[in-house]
């Protein structure tokens, strides 16, 4: 899929980060994008924003964790646009804290949002997907090559996006859809930004100044070239890299280096 002229992008959570990125600039190559995101205001600001500047988007404000919200989103571009050729599943939340301390509904929506809506979106589009033989894109994350202390909720659900994108890719062979799964490693933030505590609150994200960390518009086009070049799986950031070289040939390294690192910073 490398010319994206006129086709019909669904990206969830896109009113900000990185499915913002991505959709600008997929849109600036003439895609037409359905932008989704819960918060109704803001999304609501980027399609006008993006409409300003000649691109050719709609917004659907609504939950993937929720099945019917789901269905309002992929019946809302295909009454607007009339097909689909492109999801890309980057919806996601974060959680901070030890399991034992998360309450148990917080637990349900790190899984809800970042697996499930995924499952739902990727289940709904299907049939659109496999008419223009199009392509599904997950974003999942470097916590889905080995279990974060302190982020296991989140590791465990972007975990299970790799499972779904390989039984998938398995499924649509000779079909003419892509699949593809990619790891983002440690990203900027942008302004606004939250994950959840273990209570199910949310709370800013805080700014971390690590090695390799990725401006968002960088990881925008190494998603968009992945695509492009249909690519099954790429991990970002050389020390995403080095992190799932390291878990393929010495796993219980990387399990003590996160272990002692947990320990001594008194996590």
């Amino acid at each position: 899929m490398n010319n994206f002229e006129d086709k019909v992008v669904v990206i969830t959570g896109s009113s900000m980060g990185i499915g913002k990125a991505i959709a600008e600039k997929l849109a600036a190559k003439g895609a037409r994008i359905v932008l989704n995101s819960r918060g109704e205001t803001l999304l609501k600001e980027v399609c006008q924003d993006f409409t300003s500047r000649g691109y050719e988007v709609m917004a659907v404000p609504a939950d993937v964790a929720n099945l019917e919200d789901c269905k309002k989103i992929v019946a809302a571009a295909i009454q607007h646009f009339g097909r689909i050729d492109l999801l890309i599943n980057n919806a996601g939340i974060n959680m901070r804290g030890r399991v034992e301390d998360i309450q148990p509904e917080a637990l349900r929506i790190a899984m809800d949002v970042n697996y499930n809506g995924a499952l739902f979106m990727t289940r709904l589009c299907l049939p659109h997907l496999k008419a223009n033989r199009g392509g599904v894109l997950f974003v999942s994350s470097v916590a889905g090559i080995h279990g974060i202390p302190l982020h296991t909720p989140y590791s465990a659900a972007k975990m299970a996006l790799r499972a779904l994108a390989e039984g998938l890719r398995a499924e649509l062979f000779g079909t003419g859809v892509y699949v593809g799964i990619a790891y983002v490693g440690i990203t900027q933030n942008e302004p606004g930004k939250t994950i959840y505590n273990g209570a199910g609150i949310k709370i800013p994200k805080e700014d971390v100044s690590v090695f390799g960390l990725q401006p968002i518009s960088v990881v925008a086009e190494g998603i968009i070239k992945m695509i492009g070049q249909r690519k099954f799986r790429h991990t970002f950031t050389l020390l995403g890299k080095l992190n799932a070289l390291l878990n393929s040939v010495a796993p219980e390294l990387v399990q003590y280096i996160l272990t002692r690192t947990f320990l001594k910073r008194g996590w």
